[in-house]
């Protein structure tokens, strides 16, 4: 009874973006490689120029993905290549190097099939993948602005880039690597049926909907304007977010609906925020780091499928 009775007092709904407001339903729309856009969803056929992208993006993926934008990539990776089949047989997996916090991306290292050099291929946030580049200010602006493009039409990007070593020993860390950009890949969520009238019901019964999401502000902003989100001009960014001390960001929060490229942890910090300024908190979270944020708010929904 208590948690109903919360959940009837909210004043405020924080909600993930992907697999809550979206179906987490990956569809791989269009790529970017070589300065050329194209829409895969509007042909039926990919130019050869862009098949080292789907390769290294595969390369960079679990052999039986249970990610969405893995099977995705491993679905048009079947559709696209005539050789698939061997883009895996013909390597062996010699070392993965996984994601974490300080670094957004995913290496796979394979040994070639005449085992004279390490092959390395790698996808991640696309900031990340221009770092691991090294890529100079004026390439990394460009890229930006294709970044911003691609984002704006709602969709969630994935960068992905090469090397190759040829020593015995590999290095610790990524950045070691003398990574070479390919290009980006561009996956749209489609909104679930049922949001709009979900956050329309929600502002009818006064409640506030936040949404909280790791991707790209153009790509939060098109969701936002898509389900009716209140205020899709405003936004916070998680580095905005981590430099704004406590009473600024009780300030700005007010009025911000929109919180993207934030961090799990980030989520504490904004839901601590709402209960200072005197908000009922009600958090959706379908992941073991939301747990934290779960906890804190005042009502904490774990979702599931």
């Amino acid at each position: 009874m208590p948690a109903i009775e919360t959940l009837g007092s909210s004043t405020v709904l924080c909600v993930d973006k992907t697999g809550t407001l979206t179906l987490n339903k990956m569809i791989l729309s269009s790529i970017y490689s070589g300065n050329e856009y194209f829409e895969i969803d509007k042909n039926e056929c990919l130019l050869e120029k862009f098949y080292e992208l789907l390769e290294f993006g595969y390369l960079a993926s679990q052999q039986d993905p249970f990610d969405p934008l893995e099977k995705e990539i491993k679905k048009n990776t079947k559709k696209f290549l005539i050789d698939h089949e061997n883009i895996h047989s013909k390597r062996k997996l010699i070392r993965e190097y996984p994601l974490s916090k300080n670094l957004l991306a995913i290496s796979n290292v394979w040994e070639s099939s005449d085992k004279n050099k390490y092959v390395i291929a790698t996808k991640g946030a696309p900031e990340t993948i221009f770092e691991l580049c090294h890529l100079n200010w004026t390439e990394k602006e460009k890229m930006l602005v294709q970044v911003q493009k691609m984002a704006n039409k709602g969709l969630r990007l994935l960068g992905v880039a090469k090397a190759g070593f040829q020593d015995d020993s590999l290095p610790e860390k990524q950045h070691d690597f003398e990574f070479e950009f390919i290009g980006l890949l561009g996956f749209i969520d489609p909104v679930r049926p049922s949001v709009t009238q979900s956050v329309n019901e929600c502002y009818t019964a006064g409640i506030r909907v936040i949404m909280i999401t790791g991707d790209y502000p153009g790509t939060a902003q098109c969701i936002a304007r898509q389900i009716g989100l209140e205020d899709p001009e405003k936004y916070i960014i998680g580095p905005e977010l981590s430099k704004m001390s406590e009473n600024k960001l009780a300030e700005r929060i007010k009025s911000t609906n929109i919180f993207a490229r934030v961090v799990p942890e980030q989520k504490l910090i904004i839901v601590n925020a709402l209960k200072l300024t005197g908000e009922i908190v009600a958090m959706t979270g379908d992941g073991v780091n939301d747990a934290p944020a779960l906890k804190s708010a005042h009502i904490g929904i774990a979702m599931g499928e």
